[in-house]
């Protein structure tokens, strides 16, 4: 009796994966790159290119055309090859646009090492997939080494700038086997501004310039902005500070002339609620859809 309550629970399973996976399949065509994921099989999980004769070189399905298929169909098809070799096989087949790229981040960045992208990732996205970049992070002279360049031929670029004037030709093209560091800074005669912000980045500051001043200046909070913790990174006569401030109490309290005062090479980071309503409508509304679903497989079944 328990056997046949896991079977039917195992096909109810399938049943409502297959329904989600179905209505979001695409056709395969050649040069799409796919990713086969085979559940407890590292072997068999792959990323594979459609070659021009619509073949796939992958264990199972070699020389079997498959343009024109579904990626619905195609993992149809690789799981019913693998009824044969395993119990309740799980192949999950999505689309990539291209492999992804190996770069190598170094310098002033909290997460420095080999690194795989996406292709075609630009250069703030390699940056943030590393960890984002320390305080002493200099961005206007980021250096870019290419694969079997020497270090006195690297190229270097002045990110920050672009985040000033939005100008794409500032921006590298980031390809296979890039070394790319983060300089170290010298005495900052600005201040970032991050996190739940309008309009994030660099913004001058002045003897009075407070916390509440520099989120304004740099387009208010965002509307899931968390007020109540606010992260202040200083760099002071060579000693690192890191504070939290509550700035809703001042504001609360109308205590704005006592708002903490900021300093040019100050990072201030707005931090985001991590309850919000819109967030909690939206988990709410997936819960019933799944739970609809359940409902209506599980009349299906037999008893």
């Amino acid at each position: 009796m328990q056997k046949l309550k896991f079977k039917q629970t195992v096909v109810a399973v399938f049943l409502l994966f297959f329904i989600i996976m179905k209505t979001h399949s695409a056709v395969i065509q050649s040069d799409m790159i796919l990713s086969i994921m085979v559940k407890g099989d590292n072997l068999l999980t792959q990323q594979v290119k459609v070659l021009e004769d619509g073949t796939i070189d992958y264990p199972l399905y070699q020389d079997i055309p498959i343009i024109g298929m579904t990626t619905a169909e195609l993992q149809d098809e690789l799981m019913l090859k693998l009824v044969n070799y395993t119990d309740a096989p799980f192949v999950l087949v999505t689309v990539l646009s291209e492999l992804p790229i190996s770069v190598h981040v170094l310098g002033q960045i909290n997460n420095p090492g080999p690194l795989k992208v996406p292709a075609h990732a630009s250069l703030q996205e390699v940056i943030q997939s590393a960890g984002g970049p320390t305080v002493f992070a200099n961005f206007t002279n980021i250096k870019i080494v290419h694969k079997n360049q020497t270090d006195e031929e690297a190229s270097y670029y002045d990110l920050q700038k672009f985040m000033t004037t939005g100008t794409l030709s500032l921006l590298p093209k980031i390809i296979d086997g890039d070394k790319i560091i983060v300089l170290s800074s010298t005495k900052s005669t600005k201040i970032k501004v991050l996190g739940a912000i309008n309009k994030p980045g660099y913004y001058d500051t002045h003897d009075s310039t407070t916390i509440f001043d520099i989120i304004y200046l740099a387009g208010g909070p965002s509307g899931d902005a968390n007020l109540t913790k606010i992260r202040v990174l200083s760099n002071q006569n060579g000693q690192e500070t890191d504070a939290t401030v509550n700035l809703r109490k001042y504001i609360d309290k109308g205590n704005l002339s006592e708002i903490p005062l900021v300093t040019a090479g100050d990072v201030i980071i707005v931090y985001r609620k991590t309850f919000t309503w819109s967030k909690t409508l939206t988990a709410v509304r997936d819960i019933v859809t799944l739970i609809t679903a359940w409902f209506v497989i599980s009349q299906l079944l037999p008893e």
